[in-house]
């Protein structure tokens, strides 16, 4: 198939999925109803029930590896232990100093000797006076804190490039290789760090990141993912943006414990070897994260996964100036992320001609790329509307036995299935930093339920279709900061009420 074809079928498969049942829902509503009672059993049983199972597996994984004194057992590794390097590229374009600071701060204030890490902040010409400044004011503050601290800036305007973070930090990459060599530093003994300015790791990070590359088989062939959690300014945010982004959170604690499945995702980790071999990160696209796990993926020939590291990097929910604008930016960047549906006609043409890869990994890989973005799209929205469709349109299937107890039945699979909400509060109460107000927690706890379908939906499946659509018509997306409010983000440790 052609590129454009595969552009077409996502937004075509997921628009067929929400129309095809409703129209059916005239003639045949017996066929929607039994194809939406399927699906929500289905989605119970196979996707809701072992997420619950999951989540707790994934919460304990966590308060476990946080008690663990990674530098400790990175001493006992002896000389290797200390020849590793962590090159830390942080990103950032019009972003204020105080955010720059704090993540800064948080890389000096790591388990892991200062002397082995090197920071380097990748600035964009788009943004030259501002980033001068903050570059001057970083470097006088931390320069002698770490073994080097570099900065960079990416042209503007290069012939041939997407703009957005996968270009800049792609160029810092670049940049950074001859100053490693003149480091005396070998590619394999140095490890890149993505960040973004808001990102701060949690002390611990960037020991069990140095312990899990020396201690994991062919470890040039991963990517290493620390786990996202959006807890910088989560008691600053709008209730709906706090739910969206502990939703964010926890789908990433299920993703790591199922790391077959893991993606790159933000922040990440790899080896200078393994990023010469695929030059640095894709300049061609808007969601550089996960597209570069295609990349390294194919670079190796299949054999390549991603490496979970259960501590914690810190991110910022999405807070602007007002809430209008916040809930603006938060459908924004839900749909930027939806973007990587653009994935699929890079991903599907390489996969199937690559001979190296078996049929087994090939139907795999094909039906979790589309299983994931499909569902993100239909899922809440065929629950939601299209299950309604036969009682909504067709006033003989009301009055038929079938018809008449569809409701019920409905209503009580989806209440059965509602109890991974209580389980999804009970680990956001353990896992989130300290409560400012006790009656802050009890509101949480009664409306979440509530509020939690509608909110996947309206930032959730509309801008999965969003995006898709757009694919689908060729109108494609260009890369968007999300706002970073420095006067709204508490910058509360989460990390002390798991230990």
């Amino acid at each position: 198939m052609k590129t454009r074809a595969w552009e077409i079928l996502p937004g075509a498969i997921s628009w067929s999925i929400l129309i095809i049942p409703s129209l059916l829902s005239f003639w045949h509503p017996e066929a929607t109803a039994i194809f939406v009672l399927m699906y929500l059993v289905f989605w119970w049983l196979f996707k809701m029930l072992p997420f619950i199972t999951i989540l707790v597996g994934a919460y304990k994984r966590l308060r476990r590896d946080l008690k663990i004194d990674w530098q400790h057992r990175l001493d006992k590794l002896g000389a290797r232990g200390q020849e590793i390097v962590n090159l830390v590229i942080v990103a950032t374009y019009k972003e204020e100093l105080p955010i720059l600071e704090t993540t800064i701060q948080a890389l000096k204030d790591s388990t892991l000797p200062n002397k082995q890490v090197v920071v380097l902040v990748a600035t964009e010409e788009r943004d030259k006076i501002r980033a001068a400044k903050n570059v001057e004011a970083l470097k006088k503050k931390f320069g002698r804190s770490f073994l080097a601290f570099w900065s960079t800036e990416h042209p503007a305007n290069t012939l041939g490039e997407v703009k957005g973070k996968g270009s800049n930090i792609a160029y810092a990459g670049h940049q950074a290789v001859p100053l490693i060599k003149k480091l005396g530093l070998k590619p394999e003994n140095v490890i890149v760090t993505t960040l973004d300015a808001d990102h701060r790791v949690d002390p611990k990070f960037l020991a069990a990141l140095t312990y899990t590359y020396l201690t994991t088989p062919e470890p040039l062939n991963k990517t290493y993912q620390g786990l996202p959690l959006y807890f910088n300014n989560i008691w600053d945010v709008p209730f709906v943006v706090r739910m969206l982004a502990m939703g964010s959170s926890f789908w990433q604690m299920i993703e790591s414990i199922r790391s077959y499945r893991l993606r790159n995702f933000s922040s990440q980790s790899q080896s200078l070897a393994a990023l010469l071999k695929t030059d640095f990160w894709s300049n061609q696209t808007i969601v550089e994260d996960g597209h570069q796990y295609w990349r390294s993926y194919f670079t190796f020939k299949g054999d390549y996964s991603v490496v979970p590291i259960f501590v914690p990097i810190y991110y910022d929910a999405v807070y602007a100036e007002n809430l209008p604008l916040t809930y603006r930016e938060s459908y924004l960047q839900q749909r930027r992320w939806a973007w990587g549906c653009s994935d699929i006609p890079y991903v599907m043409p390489r996969l199937w001609k690559m001979k190296e890869i078996s049929l087994g990994d090939k139907l795999t890989q094909t039906f979790r790329l589309f299983d994931g973005y499909i569902t993100w799209a239909v899922g809440s929205l065929l629950l939601a509307f299209v299950a309604w469709t036969p009682v909504w349109f067709n006033h003989g299937f009301q009055l038929s036995v079938f018809g008449a107890n569809f409701p019920s039945v409905y209503r009580t699979i989806l209440a059965v299935a509602t109890i991974g909400t209580i389980v999804v509060l009970t680990v956001s109460t353990l896992i989130l930093p300290p409560y400012p107000r006790k009656r802050r927690l009890v509101l949480d706890w009664i409306f979440t339920p509530f509020v939690t379908p509608l909110a996947h939906i309206i930032f959730g499946c509309i801008p999965a279709m969003d995006a898709q659509t757009r694919l689908m018509l060729g109108k494609y997306l260009e890369f968007r900061v999300t706002p970073k409010n420095i006067d709204r983000r508490t910058g509360a440790k989460s990390v002390s009420v798991i230990q």
